[in-house]
């Protein structure tokens, strides 16, 4: 071990005890490390990660409140937050398999369980920087995204290394898939497989079938490759995604049901099962899915306002009204500081309290979510878009769906300073909601202010001065003319006209004017 020489290395260790960090500080320290810095929480480690370049990094699994390690490798992993060659080390005193398996699909460079000696830590790190050393010409290429430099000094190092001949070739294959380089890539597996059955080989020329488009040959390794190894899991999502392919969506079910059992923790598949099993009608699959999405994506930034708003609706299409409520709630206490997931829960609770009955609260609850739009429709989540359109048709505002389909297809060149102006119409398209829902409970008479309002505020919306004429003039035809309401019939009608004089029921309505004069 005194041969390791880590003078030059730089470490970040990440660990919630002070202590803890201070005794792997001692043993770095005592192998010449001069440059190590430490982290407390996962906050403090992303921020120190974003800042400074590390070769090392040690994380414990546990990190007290907020992240844990795996969480905060999934964002470092997902943000690219380190270049390609940083040693990543998780360090856990536990070692069950849900939480091995999960944080070993986001591939750290190995994991060490407390409590561990000194020399087992230095064998690991010795190991792990010798094999770095020679590869990182290849990773200086690749984090310029100069692939085919990469690839070129990895031929020229593995002539120069035989011992990491095998390592070096499936670093280039990866490289060759990154930079779409099918030729390049599937020799090195089929290489690799001629001289053993390698499982990660095998995985690898399926992605390059796959690429080609060759999904049925790729289906073939990949099956085998479960067959040998249930552990696998990326098999299983590369299989999950040819069967979806081939629309054959309970096989799709079964393949990643049977992934979530080995690594239950990753929340983009239990976001992705969940969706299957909904479309299957499997509501308890999917509901147990979505509560695991909804857990673990509190701390992750794979987690989103979706998959509580997914799980609301999944609560109340089968009644279970008081799990929907609580689960809003909840969610507004994890997203508090985030404006468009309050919004996205609004709209939900409107289609959640419509759905279980409670039709006046649903739209006091939908008129305050209008009002707090702030900005353009077509900047919000897709999500969000469809949940509020959604819920626009579920109150039975057919006008107003109109025009918040029409304002996401088609935004305004001068998208912010329109905002006010967009949500003023958006009330009065409600106020003509509200005077069609009288005008069918034959209350016409109520009707008619709440039209001329909308009316009044919306002149160059045709549907809506017709609502406003066609009451007038039914509520004639029962009480007798009255020639002040009949002029103001005849207003409307004239604005229809000019909007368009061959609409079907503008012309209806000049019929039944013509029939009081």
């Amino acid at each position: 071990m005194s041969r390791l020489d880590l003078s030059k290395t730089h470490f970040l260790i990440i660990d919630d005890f002070g202590n803890y960090r201070s005794m792997l500080r001692s043993i770095l320290v005592s192998c010449g490390a001069q440059h190590i810095d430490d982290a407390a929480n996962a906050k403090d480690a992303l921020k120190k990660v974003i800042h400074n370049k590390f070769d090392v990094i040690l994380c414990d699994y546990n990190l007290g409140e907020g992240q844990n390690g795996q969480q905060l490798l999934e964002e470092i992993m997902h943000r690219h937050l380190i270049p390609y060659g940083t040693i990543y080390i998780m360090i856990t005193a536990e070692n069950t398999q849900s939480m091995v398996m999960a944080a070993v699909e986001y591939r750290p460079d190995g994991y060490l369980n407390k409590p561990f000696p000194k020399d087992l830590l230095l064998k690991r790190l010795n190991m792990l920087v010798e094999k770095k050393s020679i590869m990182k010409d290849i990773y200086t290429a690749y984090n310029k995204q100069d692939y085919i430099t990469a690839l070129k000094i990895a031929d020229e190092k593995m002539a120069k290394y035989c011992k990491q001949a095998l390592d070096i070739g499936k670093l280039k294959a990866e490289i060759a898939l990154k930079a779409n380089q099918l030729d390049i890539a599937q020799q090195v597996y089929d290489q690799a497989l001629s001289v053993r059955d390698f499982q990660w080989a095998k995985v690898g020329k399926a992605k390059v079938l796959i690429k080609r488009k060759d999904d049925a040959q790729a289906q073939v390794l990949l099956e085998e490759v479960i067959e040998e190894n249930k552990n696998y899991i990326e098999a299983y999502d590369l299989l999950a995604e040819i069967l979806e392919r081939q629309g054959k969506s309970k096989q799709v079910q079964t393949v990643l049901s049977q992934a979530t059992k080995i690594s239950p923790n990753t929340i983009a598949r239990q976001q992705h099962l969940a969706q299957v099993a909904i479309e299957n009608d499997d509501f308890s699959t999917a509901e147990k899915s979505l509560k695991k999405a909804v857990s673990h994506g509190k701390h992750s930034c794979f987690g989103k306002i979706g998959d509580n708003m997914n799980l609301v609706k999944l609560y109340a299409d089968n009644g279970k009204g008081k799990q929907a409520i609580q689960t809003i709630t909840a969610a507004r206490k994890i997203y508090k500081k985030d404006k468009e997931a309050q919004l996205h829960t609004q709209f939900v609770e409107s289609m959640t309290h419509h759905k279980l009955g409670n039709e006046d609260k649903a739209r006091d609850i939908f008129q305050q979510a209008i009002s707090n739009i702030s900005g353009h429709l077509s900047d919000l989540p897709a999500e969000l878009q469809n949940d509020l359109i959604a819920t626009t048709h579920h109150l039975g505002e057919t006008e107003l769906a109109e025009a918040l389909i029409d304002d996401i297809n088609n935004p305004s060149e001068d998208k912010h300073t329109n905002t006010e102006e967009m949500t003023r119409k958006y009330h009065y398209l409600l106020q003509n909601g509200k005077g069609m829902r009288l005008y069918n409970a034959n209350h016409i008479f109520e009707s008619i202010k709440v039209f001329e309002d909308a009316a009044q505020h919306l002149p160059d919306r045709i549907s809506v001065n017709m609502n406003a004429a066609q009451a007038l003039l039914i509520y004639l035809k029962s009480t007798g003319v009255d020639a002040e309401l009949l002029d103001k019939a005849r207003h409307y009608l004239d604005i229809s006209q000019k909007l368009d004089k061959h609409n079907e029921k503008y012309q209806k309505l000049e019929a039944i004017y013509s029939g009081l004069k």
